[in-house]
């Protein structure tokens, strides 16, 4: 037999069914959710009156503890403080991206809310902490922490004071008005919280109410909407995806730390500001600064530290900003600020606004106070710099050239600003310096440093080492070769000379290597260092190491460096003189005589050779003054027992008055071109050169003397 047909409408109850158990269950939910909501507000409303409390006690604990020193009274002011501490970590922890719970969980017990309460508290700040009125709420706290802090730090000097074996009243008296007016400031934060929060609760509450009916409404209406009912289900699909989507773009446009556009939403925005500029001429002006001090706060605090100081100043900017600009955060504590239909008066005006605000702020972190500087380039968008690159690299220079005069200022962009001119042309530098450090695009030559002979000394039938000094080249994109000084100044503001000193090392080494494999005598190579290499504490175990590397002795190779860097920085660089002739290495002091009151710091310095500066060489022949201060130098480095070098020599003339001296070596254009190290490996593989000629041209100018 056939199974009897089943009843068409018995088909329509499955369906019917389902959409009334899951608009009940659907209503279930939402009731739940709503008492839960209740539950957590009430959970806020009483932490928020432990926090009230504890730091009222705290108040009347430091009044008296102001006022009677009583060591117990400042005890239980700490024990009341701990309260809103606790809660702040709390606070900190559950506004980053990712919370961690327990944390928070262990915060809020150790702020004493009862442990039933803290589930809530935790669920409804991580689900609700983007509602509008929540945010201002947490922004709120915020604030009323950086308070509680000033506090803390207050009670701690306050203490101090009292510690001391006479207490100064006038000081106690002081910081009790200052811890008065925080509390001042501290009260009415706590109302504003409290009302902000029923704001909150009572828009979720409605929110909820308006959906309680909705959903009854629907539950009378499912006989007649089945197929509308699988409809809203579908288009609930679609909202969410929606919504996922949104959430998506949001976060893949703004900052996670501080909720700004982050670099690529910003400069979408920027690149729409530059096109509108073009095509209507709007005035619009861009703002970037970053923080003076960030780097000391993250390096001495922490990274959690430095969070932190980023999202108050990024909520402390905001605050100032006008209505329709637009404030990003490029990475780091860099900061960007659009400002659409602002000229350059306007502009600078803002940024010395911001500038002045967060100067008077602030940073308070364990007991410790920072304050906070800022530096800012202010652009004025125009036809100039058509795209987002040049804008925000005009901008950049602006910041830096705030920070080179001296930080906390406003620096407006000019393209005939000589001091930005400077800069790009550096930058410019930087970029080749880069390229040719990553590229070996330099180049080494060598000027000889050749012996004087003297009357009445007979020659050595030993021939002597020879000496060279090595000079820096750059090979540019012709093949020509640039001279240092086009390059050097911009390495020396970018910090690149001790990357480029390494590099010269480092060459020097591979050459003489080079040489002593081929069989031929090595020189003596002479090396420049900078400043910056001077101070360098790790430089003498990097020229041991090239050493070692080309099984080189440490007599190959000589450094040179000049008065003025030896006699700034005289402890450094005597101790990195020292344990650099205590590997073999012969020290010279270059340009010596520009300032003759270093004579009394010459027996400080371990060095083998004086050179004397080319201003006093160069009319030597012609000047008594720079001959007699020529020969001081000379008689002088002879007490010591150090030889004399004389740069810059120009003439026969010049060569002979040195002889006449008794000045040890000549260096300069008279005495030999710089040269490549090729050429010079070549004469030394030869055993050939012309120290003869220059002996025999001395002579005959002392014979002619």
């Amino acid at each position: 037999m056939s199974p009897a047909p089943s009843n068409p409408g018995d088909r329509r109850i499955g369906p019917a069914a389902w959409i009334l158990l899951v608009t009940t269950l659907l209503m279930l939910v939402t009731s739940i959710a709503s008492v839960q909501v209740v539950s957590w507000t009430r959970a806020y409303t009483g932490a928020l009156g432990v926090r009230a409390a504890a730091s009222n006690r705290a108040g009347v604990e430091l009044d008296k503890y102001v006022a009677t020193g009583d060591e117990e009274a400042f005890q239980r002011f700490q024990h009341e403080l701990v309260v809103p501490l606790e809660l702040g970590k709390a606070r900190m922890n559950l506004q980053g991206e990712h919370p961690d719970k327990e944390l928070a969980q262990r915060s809020f017990l150790a702020g004493r809310i009862p442990e039933e309460d803290v589930p809530g508290l935790i669920h409804m700040f991580v689900l609700f902490k983007h509602y509008p009125l929540m945010t201002h709420a947490v922004d709120i706290w915020t604030e009323a922490d950086g308070y509680v802090q000033e506090l803390e730090r207050i009670a701690g000097q306050l203490h101090a004071e009292y510690s001391n074996e006479k207490p100064d009243r006038k000081s106690i008296a002081q910081l009790a008005a200052l811890a008065d007016g925080v509390q001042q400031r501290l009260a009415p934060l706590g109302a504003e919280f409290r009302n902000t929060l029923a704001r909150a609760s009572h828009q979720i509450a409605t929110l909820l109410t308006i959906v309680l009916p909705l959903i009854a409404a629907g539950m009378v209406a499912i006989g007649f909407a089945i197929f509308r009912v699988l409809g809203r289900r579908a288009e609930r699909a679609a909202l969410a995806l929606r919504e996922l989507t949104e959430r998506l773009e949001h976060q893949a446009m703004h900052d996670s730390l501080t909720g700004l556009a982050n670099r690529r939403h910003f400069e979408a925005l920027l690149a729409e500001a530059i096109a509108a500029r073009t095509r209507d001429g709007r005035d619009t002006a861009l703002l970037y600064f970053d923080l003076d001090q960030f780097k000391v706060i993250n390096d001495s605090c922490g990274h959690a530290a430095g969070d932190e100081l980023i999202r108050q100043i990024s909520w402390r900017v905001r605050k100032l900003a006008d209505e329709g600009s637009t404030l990003g955060r490029l990475g780091g504590d860099e900061f960007a600020l659009l400002l659409p239909g602002a000229n350059g008066a306007a502009a600078v005006a803002m940024a010395e606004t911001i500038r002045e605000r967060l100067s008077e702020q602030r940073f308070y972190w364990n007991g410790k106070t920072f304050a906070v500087g800022v530096s800012i380039g202010v652009l004025v968008l125009d036809g100039n710099l058509p795209s987002v690159a040049e804008a925000l690299s005009a901008a950049d220079q602006a910041c830096y050239m705030a920070k080179d005069n001296g930080r906390n200022r406003v620096q407006l962009y000019s393209r005939d600003d000589r001091d930005l001119q400077q800069r790009r042309g550096e930058l410019h530098w930087v970029e080749r310096l880069q390229a040719a450090l990553d590229s070996n695009g330099f180049e080494l030559v060598a000027q000889e440093i050749r012996p004087l002979a003297h009357p009445g000394k007979s020659r050595s039938r030993a021939p002597a080492r020879r000496r060279f000094e090595l000079l820096l080249r750059m090979v540019g994109p012709d093949g020509q070769m640039v001279a240092p000084m086009a390059f050097i100044p911009a390495a020396e503001r970018f910090g690149l000379m001790p990357r480029i000193d390494r590099w010269v090392i480092a060459r020097a080494c591979k050459e003489l290597a080079a040489l002593r494999d081929g069989g031929r005598p090595l020189p003596v190579c002479m090396v420049n260092l900078s400043g910056a290499s001077a101070s360098d504490p790790e430089l003498a175990e990097y020229v041991a190491h090239c050493l070692r590397d080309n099984d080189l002795a440490g007599e190959q190779l000589g450094f040179e460096l000049t008065e003025t860097v030896a006699v700034g920085n005289l402890a450094t660089c005597s101790t990195l003189m020292s344990r650099l002739r205590g590997q073999g290495c012969l020290i010279a002091l270059d340009d010596f005589g520009t300032g003759m009151s270093s004579f009394s710091y010459l027996r400080n310095l371990p060095i083998d050779l004086l050179k004397i500066d080319r201003a006093f060489i160069r009319n030597v022949d012609k000047d008594p003054i720079d001959h007699a201060l020529v020969e001081t130098i000379h008689r002088i480095g002879g007490i010591m027992g150090v030889r004399t070098v004389a740069e810059g020599v120009e003439s026969e003339e010049v060569l002979g008055a040195l002889a006449l001296i008794g000045v040890d070596y000549a260096q300069g254009m008279h005495v030999r071109r710089p040269v490549p190290l090729v050429q010079i490996h070549e004469e030394v593989a030869r055993g050939s050169g012309d120290t003869g000629n220059i002996r025999r041209s001395a002579l005959r100018q002392l014979g002619s003397t």
